[in-house]
């Protein structure tokens, strides 16, 4: 998959470039507070730039890219093989611009980003291309939705949940 691929390749170099910390952040109270969530936003000598967001499952934290243009969850392999996420249904085949590839469907629960608990999905986990088995993810619009709006400020690294 193309996009997975470009997701990969960016990550990939992030992973490479380093990480440089999460910054500080509010704590969100109840599931209609507005919870804000620190970024790491990283900027490619190619022009292109990440938002990265701390996400905690089962109490690791572990970075996320934030797309808002994803309609789905994504865990790269190695994540959901080391939190032993537990396998939903037969293999599936995913979609991008001109290819497809296998993958298979996780159950993820008892995560959070900054503070406020994400709900229970069934999230997408492929191998991604140029993730040399880092553990990390892509936070879709499937999650992203369930707070109404959401805002990134990349001048200070927010992401702001509302």
């Amino acid at each position: 998959m193309r996009r997975l691929i470009a997701v990969a390749g960016l990550v990939g170099s992030f992973l490479l470039v380093g990480f440089t910390g999460w910054g500080n952040a509010s704590v969100g109270g109840g599931a209609h507070a507005t919870s804000i969530a620190p970024l790491e936003i990283v900027k490619l000598k190619d022009g292109e730039t990440l938002a990265l967001a701390r996400v905690i499952i089962h109490g690791r934290a572990f970075p996320f890219l934030i797309d808002t243009g994803s309609s789905k969850t994504l865990v790269d392999d190695s994540l959901a093989k080391q939190l032993h996420l537990k396998t939903v249904g037969r293999p599936i085949k995913v979609t991008g611009v001109g290819c497809s590839e296998g993958a298979r469907k996780v159950r993820l629960s008892n995560w959070s980003i900054g503070g406020q608990a994400l709900p229970r999905i069934v999230a997408t986990s492929s191998v991604i291309a140029g993730a040399n088995g880092h553990a990390f993810g892509l936070l879709g619009s499937d999650v992203l939705s369930h707070f109404g709006t959401i805002s990134i400020d990349y001048a200070h690294g927010v992401l702001t949940l509302g």
